[in-house]
C-alpha cells in the first residue's frame, strides 16, 4: 500500500515538471493585432502636400471679363406690296423690321392692309404711342374703321420690344399696346432709328 502511494507521488511530480502551456495560450501575432501606422500621419502628410497648390490657386486672380466695345446698330421698317387672295386688286402690304449691325436681323411683322404712315413727335403722343419708341407706324384700313398700330421699343442694351394694336373707331375704349415679340441683340448695344427702306 505504501509502494503504491509512493509510486503515485512520483508520477504526479514528474507529470508537474514536465507541464508545458496549452497551445491556446501562447500569444500569437495576428494582422488584427499587428501594428497600423496611424492615418493620422499620412492625413498631415497629405496636408502639406496639397496646402502650397491650394494657396497658389488663391494667389491667382480671376481674368476681368472683356467687355465687347457699344456697337450702334440701325433699325429701319421695310413695306412693300404682297398678294391680297381676297382682293387681288388691292394688294396687302407686307412689312419688315431690318436691323443693320454685325448681327443684321430681317424680322417678318406681318401683313397690314395699307401702306402704314411713320407715326412720330406730335402725332405719336396724340394718338397714344408708347413714351420713348424708336419708331413706329399706323395702317388704316377706311373699309373697315381700323387701324393697325405698331410701336419698336429699346428697353435695355439687349433687346427690341415689338408692341401692337387693333384701334376701332367705333369702340370707345382706348385699346392698349401688347408685346408681340422680343428681338435678343449683342450685348452692349446702341440702337437708333433708320428711315424707313423704299422696296
Amino acid at each position: 500500500m505504501k509502494s503504491s502511494i509512493l509510486t503515485l507521488g512520483v508520477v504526479l511530480l514528474l507529470a508537474g515538471c514536465n507541464q508545458t502551456p496549452p497551445a491556446t495560450s501562447t500569444p500569437t501575432t495576428t494582422a488584427d493585432t499587428a501594428p497600423v501606422t496611424p492615418v493620422a500621419v499620412d492625413s498631415a502628410n497629405a496636408a502639406t502636400t496639397t496646402a502650397p497648390d491650394a494657396a497658389a490657386t488663391a494667389s491667382t486672380p480671376a481674368a476681368a471679363p472683356v467687355l465687347k466695345d457699344a456697337e450702334t446698330m440701325k433699325v429701319s421698317f421695310s413695306f412693300k406690296p404682297t398678294d391680297n387672295p381676297d382682293n387681288p386688286k388691292h394688294p396687302r402690304i407686307l412689312a419688315h423690321l431690318l436691323v443693320q449691325g454685325s448681327q443684321p436681323l430681317d424680322i417678318d411683322l406681318g401683313k397690314f392692309p395699307n401702306q402704314p404712315d411713320m407715326v412720330t413727335g406730335d402725332k405719336a403722343k396724340t394718338a397714344n404711342f408708347p413714351d420713348g419708341m424708336l419708331m413706329g407706324f399706323r395702317s388704316y384700313d377706311a373699309a373697315s374703321g381700323i387701324s393697325q398700330d405698331l410701336a419698336v421699343l429699346h428697353p435695355d442694351a439687349r433687346h427690341l420690344r415689338v408692341v401692337q394694336r387693333r384701334v376701332d373707331e367705333t369702340n370707345p375704349e382706348a385699346a392698349k399696346f401688347e408685346t408681340s415679340r422680343e428681338v435678343p441683340l449683342p450685348a452692349n448695344t446702341l440702337v437708333v432709328a433708320a428711315p424707313a427702306a423704299k422696296k
